[in-house]
């Protein structure tokens, strides 16, 4: 059970909530130390992916094999704010883009995204490299030409990228000075932390499926020892698996309902459903529910035919209920070329 709390934050934060809940009247003095550290847990026991809740309008953040899939060069910026209304939440920020490379099938993107929360920030810069292959029903196997009929495309995605991370363990106010913990006196300083991804992705007009693993290598900080530990084992990465369909209701609405799932070797697992409705591809407005308990309303609006607005409301129904009044986050994207959509709009 401890360790299922150490790799899992939200669990880590709703455990620190019972405890204070119980013991509320004795006015613990460490309760903020807890709660600085459970935010802080993600680093220290293991790093996870960036992840925004609008991650379906860009999903290039937890795969690489979506790069170039809006056939013509866009950018996109997210902002975040979560658990608003609790000291130290995270806040998270991000700006993509990617492009497909004319008269080649390969398609290259970047992004830079920013994080913070308790005493922990990370800035993190990744390239990304896709190569798409049509397949064709007709020869039986793979064709790279063209844009015909065809039963799918499927993009073969490679990431790569650094985050400077830095955790101010010293900055936590014990209330005690004779507390001798090396917990509370480790600071890492900026650390350089190369990383690697992959990712597989799969889409036709009807329908998309993607297997992704955004980062091969895990850091943790050990305070104890004042030292910073790599791993590459299979038991911490995070796998993604997620699809979607896309149904026609009528000729001004449709329906696309999708599916994530995020799960790691060492106990932890994650799903959640979306619902969106799709209004003469100018407006879209959804739900979605997770496995932990928490729902987000969403949308998207076109103002014109290369920009779009986007956002999310999450609210937990667990025990964060009563610390938080919800989590807030913002999508702008602009898509150059707005003729390839106006003719082929993209629903994936």
């Amino acid at each position: 059970m401890c360790l299922y709390l150490l790799f899992n934050k939200e669990e880590l934060l709703r455990s620190w909530i019972k405890y204070n809940l119980i013991f509320k009247q004795w006015a613990v003095k460490g309760s903020m130390i807890f709660m600085v550290l459970f935010f802080a847990s993600d680093h220290v026991f293991g790093q996870q992916p960036y992840t925004f809740n609008l991650y379906m309008f860009s999903p290039m953040i937890i795969n690489p094999g979506y790069t170039g899939s809006h056939d013509v060069f866009t950018i996109t910026g997210q902002a975040r704010m979560q658990w608003v209304g609790i000291p130290g939440a995270p806040r998270s920020a991000s700006i993509s883009g990617s492009s497909p490379l004319k008269k080649s099938n390969a398609a290259l993107g970047g992004y830079i995204n920013s994080e913070s929360y308790g005493v922990t920030n990370r800035t993190g810069i990744n390239f990304s490299y896709a190569y798409k292959i049509k397949l064709r029903p007709r020869t039986g196997g793979l064709h790279n030409r063209g844009r015909g009929q065809g039963i799918g495309t499927l993009s073969m995605g490679l990431s790569g990228g650094f985050d400077l991370r830095s955790s101010r363990w010293s900055e936590i106010n014990t209330s005690n000075p004779d507390i001798d913990d090396p917990v509370f006196t480790f600071d890492t300083g900026t650390l350089f932390e190369p990383n690697f991804g992959f990712g597989l992705f799969f889409n036709n007009d009807k329908f998309y499926a993607g297997f992704s693993v955004p980062r091969l290598l895990q850091y943790s900080d050990n305070p104890e020892e004042q030292t910073t530990q790599l791993s590459a084992r299979v038991t911490e990465m995070a796998y993604y698996l997620n699809g979607g369909v896309l149904l026609v209701l009528s000729n001004e609405v449709k329906l696309r309902p999708s599916t994530l799932l995020k799960w790691t070797p060492h106990g932890t697992f994650q799903a959640e459903l979306n619902t969106n409705f799709i209004f003469n591809d100018i407006f879209t407005i959804g739900l979605t529910y997770r496995t932990t308990k928490t729902a987000l309303v969403l949308a998207q609006f076109y103002i014109s035919r290369q920009f779009s607005l986007g956002y999310a409301y999450e609210y937990s129904f667990n025990d964060l209920a009563g610390f938080s009044s919800g989590s807030h986050e913002f999508m702008l994207q602009y898509e150059f070329g707005f003729n390839v959509r106006t003719t082929n709009p993209r629903y994936f």
